[in-house]
């Protein structure tokens, strides 16, 4: 696979905005037991068997497979105590201490000004904050003020647009959470919107299932067309009826490794953080 020179130009000038998925954190590995962190599926599916067995029902498990995360997250958090919802966030999140993928890795080698990730866990976070973000960086969560300095500031930026396992409180996941998060932090979206407006933006760790990357998309791109598409590395695997449909309405190039072989994946992002050091390298951006 050849990554289009277009985008490599826009790394290495700093006018894309990496989104990390949960794919992003899929390849990390606990420090305590050697699990990995679950995809949406795998959550959800966690926090349906915690419900008691007399509160279950049989729409959760078609929501989950019809892949209606966010309905079937709906129906679950109505029938979850919010206790024991905080505790499945700790156990599944905070406590196997995940170590960065690759892809966090090539993330930070990139080096972009704004990282956005849908995703809860810190584990991007902390790696950053071993040192290795070489200007420094802050952190900005969905309900959180200070976005607008942020990005006028040299730093580098990680947004945290679902929340943080830090708050587990805020997170958001269900379609109702997602609409009050909006209509009660109407500013940060504000600003997140001119932000995916004005810039190219790179999917990570996405597939075309994940409700997240087809909210940002729809805000991305309803109000502000452009010749300049925007990207996502996913499987070959994608249904072609679905690709040419989010191409036509999302302005979205898929670039694609064989499906199921994430150190492909990794490989080739790897390759592209190495492209964009060696473009900023050779002052041609």
């Amino acid at each position: 696979m050849e990554w289009p020179t277009s985008l490599v130009e826009e790394l290495a000038a700093r006018r894309c905005v990496v989104f990390l998925g949960s794919g992003a954190s899929a390849g990390c590995v606990s420090a305590v037991d050697g699990r990995r962190p679950p995809t949406w599926n795998q959550f959800l599916e966690n926090l349906k068997n915690r419900i008691s067995v007399e509160k279950r029902t049989q729409t959760i498990d078609a929501l989950i497979e019809k892949e209606k995360y966010l309905d079937a997250a709906e129906v679950i958090l109505n029938k979850l105590p919010a206790a024991d919802f905080s505790r499945a966030v700790r156990e599944l999140f905070v406590q196997p201490k995940y170590e960065k993928s690759s892809i966090h890795e090539s993330t930070l080698k990139i080096d972009p000004k704004v990282v956005v990730t849908t995703n809860y866990d810190d584990i991007y976070d902390a790696y950053c904050r071993t040192g290795m973000a070489h200007d420094g960086y802050n952190v900005c969560k969905y309900y959180e003020q200070h976005l607008a300095t942020d990005l006028r500031s040299p730093v580098r930026l990680i947004v945290k647009a679902h929340g943080c396992v830090n708050d587990i409180s805020k997170i958001v996941l269900t379609r109702s959470q997602y609409f009050r998060a909006k209509q009660e932090n109407y500013e940060f979206y504000e600003i997140l919107n001119a932000l995916f407006m004005t810039n190219t933006l790179l999917f990570i760790g996405y597939s075309m299932s994940d409700p997240d990357i087809q909210l940002v998309l729809e805000n991305a791109n309803i109000f502000s067309r452009s010749t300049h598409p925007h990207y996502a590395l996913v499987g070959d695997d994608i249904i072609p009826d679905i690709e040419e449909s989010m191409r036509s309405a999302y302005n979205i190039e898929f670039l694609k490794y064989p499906a199921g072989q994430y150190n492909e994946a990794n490989n080739y992002f790897r390759d592209l953080a190495e492209q964009v050091e060696s473009m900023r390298a050779s002052h041609l951006v």
